[in-house]
């Protein structure tokens, strides 16, 4: 029987998933001891959303942050995630400015690249593929799941045989909405395993509807080997299945593990503690939500549309708006509610809502899509609705719009002589005063100092480690020990 091997997630779609991309490089980096010693096949490191929060709202470096990773996480690969052939996930950069980019992460620690063309067109993704193949980085391929009446398995199983045609080095089967159920599981991985001619394939959901973690172990029986799971407190919800879960039940079902269970609960403690100091949610199991198969919205969508619908005093909406949700998707022919497309479907559908009125304003994102200028669709746009498109003055504007092909030289013909090529590769990303705020802000600090929360909040958690005999703080001429004392009973007063 074949080992099991799991891709952490931890550092990227788990933080995006729990933490909403605030793990700052610091937190990171003062486990990275144990993440290189655990065991992972790979880590699921960053992102270019994680690039641009970094920046933006961290004020660091996250070139700089992948290469104070790499330095210490040697046993495994670190990936990084993007849209295949762009570096925004809402405007189009792309061409040669993406070999650069993955010239630039190869340079920097980056080992493997996971790409995902968001409506499964995977001729879109061969010239990634090529540029990273070019520079040394092994590239993993979405197949990215959805549920309607057009996503049969068939249809996967053609996606597959797409997918192979491009050559990647690892396929894998990628649920963002938590969608996969243990029956489709059965019928759906034998399909993509007949398909796959030699390539490996990894297996990745979310917990949303709270059925992947039964799906994984479904998918393990079938012959998976790999699977994408996070540790614990950033687990569940609507992140991965939590990896310590996981491996106890594989090895119940007697498919062995040589991960360093030590360092996964070194691993634990770890954020365990920062998510009670920094005030962060730890995940949790979720009950079973039908309806999440019918408006699919990703959970991170739904909690910026709470957040965006309190600011306009309209909470009390949201089940019309995911309701309205449902009936969009179906107009503009099913599209897989993944970004960018999940977040169209929502603000049309948010739109549509608020004005009392189906389409009487119809954002440029939905008229994009239903030009073509986001790939062809698998089903067409509703033909009533696509009219409505037709007669737009909007329209004409986008019509013959071509994707540009962006080099590094362009733009630094546009930005002027004196940055680097990564600096540039951020300029792209960020406005210009965000990138100024970062340098002005220096190198990374790699200490966390655990400071949302008062000193005794904090010196509280860090007596919890399971592994910790002692806790000592320091500061110039003061300092405190706390020792654990183990099989003590109390004392008999004599």
């Amino acid at each position: 029987m074949s080992e099991l091997n799991i891709v952490d997630t931890t550092y990227r779609d788990a933080n995006a998933s729990q933490w909403g991309e605030k793990m700052s490089t610091a937190m990171m980096y003062k486990i990275a001891p144990m993440m290189n010693h655990a065991g992972f096949k790979a880590l699921d490191a960053t992102a270019v959303s994680h690039f641009e929060y970094a920046v933006r709202y961290l004020k660091e470096n996250p070139w700089e942050r992948m290469r104070l990773l790499s330095k210490v996480i040697t046993s495994a690969p670190l990936s990084m995630m993007m849209l295949g052939n762009s570096l925004s996930l809402f405007r189009y950069i792309g061409g040669p400015i993406i070999g650069t980019w993955l010239e630039r992460m190869a340079a920097n620690g980056i080992k493997r690249v996971q790409l995902m063309e968001a409506s499964n067109i995977m001729e879109d993704l061969a010239e990634t593929v090529r540029y990273a193949r070019n520079v040394g980085i092994a590239s993993v391929v979405a197949l990215v799941y959805s549920h309607s009446e057009v996503h049969t398995d068939e249809y996967y199983a053609q996606k597959t045989r797409d997918a192979v045609k491009i050559k990647p080095d690892v396929i894998y089967f990628k649920d963002p909405g938590g969608l996969i159920t243990p029956e489709r599981t059965l019928t759906l991985i034998p399909e993509i395993q007949k398909n796959l001619n030699g390539i490996p394939l990894e297996f990745h959901s979310h917990c949303t509807t709270g059925l992947a973690p039964l799906c994984y172990l479904e998918a393990l029986k079938l012959g998976v080997e790999t699977f994408h799971t996070s540790i614990s407190p950033l687990a569940n919800g609507p992140s991965q299945p939590s990896t310590e879960g996981f491996l106890r039940n594989a090895h119940h079902l007697g498919y062995p593990s040589s991960m360093d269970w030590e360092a996964l609960d070194a691993i634990e403690d770890h954020f365990t503690v920062i998510a009670k100091a920094e005030g962060l949610p730890v995940g949790r199991p979720v009950e079973y939500d039908l309806y999440q198969f019918e408006h699919q919205v990703p959970g991170g969508v739904i909690s910026n549309l709470k957040r965006q619908l309190s600011q306009l005093g309209a909470e009390h909406r949201l089940d019309e708006i995911l309701e309205e949700t449902v009936q969009v998707r179906k107009d503009v022919g099913y599209p897989i509610m993944v970004t960018p497309f999940s977040q169209f479907v929502v603000t049309q559908a948010s739109v549509n809502v608020i004005q009392g009125e189906r389409y009487k304003t119809i954002t440029d994102e939905i008229i994009k899509f239903a030009l073509g200028q986001y790939g062809k669709q698998i089903k067409p746009v509703d033909g009533n609705l696509m009219d409505r498109i037709q007669g737009l003055p909007s329209t004409r504007e986008f019509m013959n719009w071509e994707r540009p092909r962006t080099s590094i030289e362009d733009i630094r013909r546009e930005m002027g002589t004196g940055f680097t090529d990564e600096d540039l590769l951020l300029l792209v990303l960020v406005p210009e005063d965000d990138f100024k705020a970062m340098k002005a802000a220096g190198p990374i600090n790699t200490v966390y100092s655990g400071a949302g929360k008062p000193l005794s909040a904090f010196i509280k958690e860090l007596t919890r480690h399971k592994k910790a005999a002692f806790v000592r703080i320091q500061k110039e001429d003061f300092s405190l020990t706390l020792k654990k004392i183990r099989n003590c009973s109390p004392q008999k007063n004599m």
